[in-house]
């Protein structure tokens, strides 16, 4: 497009008010907006005459990380004249799931939704909501049902890291890179800890050329936390590859087996 015709249609959206209103869909204050109406959606008009909760908001107290999950009622009736069908109820939160009978719901009667919290891997403040859709209201929310309380620490604070490598202790052993372009970069993290006394500090002396091995921080204090990162440079990848491959990488730094400090690397290319 040529500069003076560009010209020509900024002043042509300016003057119809069109390019104010392009640019306020996406300032931050409406992508925000929107962000809130996808996480925390407005209920349905008068929905206390449609299906009514005994409660909307429970208090679970103060749990621990060892605590086991714990399952808290919801009571609700159907005050309309019609019957309702729960389709769905959507958690905010994974430590949340839900259970509810999708039979259903007559005027007058009563139904239970079930939450179900779980406090491993999730300690701090509690205020986690589960939003209830109605086969008749499959966009809007008929009901916000919320826990609320706090998770202490377990006793093990490295719980939330189920694998090690020696003191090394990680989200996740594997790293998928699902999306790697031809002629791009592309970088994943793994989230880890440093569960000894020592400071840690991780390389990768062997490696495929078109891959990068770093930490950040570069060292990893005791009793730290960081991210391993890698990158696949796909320009580099050697032409005859597979679309999708796997590699290891063995990682310097811990007191392990070679065998038990490897990552193993997943790549699938697209075109």
């Amino acid at each position: 497009m040529k500069f003076f015709s560009l010209i020509r249609i900024v002043v042509f959206l300016v003057g119809t008010g069109l390019f104010g209103a392009l640019h306020a869909q996406n300032s931050p204050a409406s992508l925000q907006a929107r962000r809130d109406s996808l996480l925390n959606p407005s209920l349905m008009k008068q929905a206390e005459r449609v299906l009514r909760f005994e409660k909307s908001v429970q208090n679970i107290g103060t749990l621990t990380e060892d605590d086991v999950p714990v399952t808290y009622r919801f009571v609700c009736t159907n005050v309309s004249n019609r019957p309702l069908l729960i389709k769905r109820a959507t958690p905010t939160c994974s430590c949340v799931t839900v259970g509810f009978d999708s039979k259903e719901l007559l005027p007058g009667k009563q139904q239970v939704v079930n939450l179900t919290f779980h406090p491993k891997n999730h300690p701090g403040t509690i205020d986690t909501h589960v939003f209830v859709y109605l086969s008749s209201s499959d966009k809007t929310p008929v009901a916000r049902l919320t826990l609320t309380g706090d998770v202490l620490p377990g006793k093990d604070e490295w719980a939330r890291f189920p694998y090690s490598m020696g003191k090394l202790r990680l989200k996740q052993n594997t790293m998928t890179f699902g999306e790697v372009r031809t002629g791009h970069r592309s970088t994943e993290r793994i989230f880890c800890g440093n569960s000894s006394s020592k400071p840690m500090q991780l390389t990768a002396p062997i490696l495929p050329a078109y891959v990068t091995f770093h930490t950040e921080p570069a060292v990893i204090p005791p009793g730290g936390e960081g991210d391993i990162v890698v990158t696949v440079d796909a320009s580099l990848i050697p032409v005859g590859a597979k679309a999708e491959f796997t590699f290891p990488i063995i990682i310097e730094g811990v007191s392990a087996r070679p065998l038990d400090r490897t990552l193993n690397i997943k790549v699938k290319r697209i075109n």
